[in-house]
């Protein structure tokens, strides 16, 4: 296992990106992008309400969900706008090998947001590799990749965090 983790901290150092952090209100955003554990508990459906939320508002929207398990998750199961990473997708130390990935990261997004309940190696991974302006996510990382970091409570759900980042972000307000 040490040898493992000692690839995964290598690998996070690798990860450079020139981006400018700009602390945005939500009324300023125009794209989003999300990334979440698809087998986690309700997420299908906060995601499915936050999507409608952002539609509402004529923000872009584009999500990566993670499936970890054996049996592969159908892309039309969900929106379109969501794309699925199924195992196959990563290394052996959980690094994404997938062009998918890159491309989401790569996407100069306003707002990513981390909808994970607890901290795993390819979320951190893909979260520092992203190049949005403004990056959400909860408490547990070590070197925290996020610009606003939220506390996680255990016995909160998806829900709760996606509408404790919607009450944070209306109350920045633009310099």
């Amino acid at each position: 296992m040490f040898f493992v983790e000692k690839r995964r901290r290598k690998a996070l150092s690798k990860i450079e990106t020139d981006r400018v952090v700009r602390f945005m209100p939500l009324s300023e955003v125009r794209s989003v992008g999300i990334i979440f554990d698809i087998n986690e508990e309700n997420i299908i459906d906060t995601v499915k309400k936050f999507s409608e939320f952002l539609d509402n508002r004529s923000t872009k929207f584009g999500a990566l969900a993670i499936n970890y398990t054996k049996s592969l998750f159908p892309e039309g199961f969900v929106d379109f706008r969501i794309k699925i990473i199924n195992r196959t997708s990563f290394n052996r130390i959980g690094a994404p090998i997938d062009d998918t990935v890159l491309e989401f990261a790569n996407q100069n997004h306003d707002l990513y947001i981390d909808l994970s309940s607890h901290h795993n190696f390819t979320y951190d991974y893909i979260s520092r590799l992203s190049n949005a302006s403004f990056k959400v996510g909860r408490c547990g990382y070590e070197n925290n990749p996020f610009d606003l970091v939220l506390a996680n409570e255990p016995e909160a759900g998806s829900k709760q965090f996606i509408d404790s980042v919607i009450h944070y972000l209306s109350l920045i307000r633009s310099v």
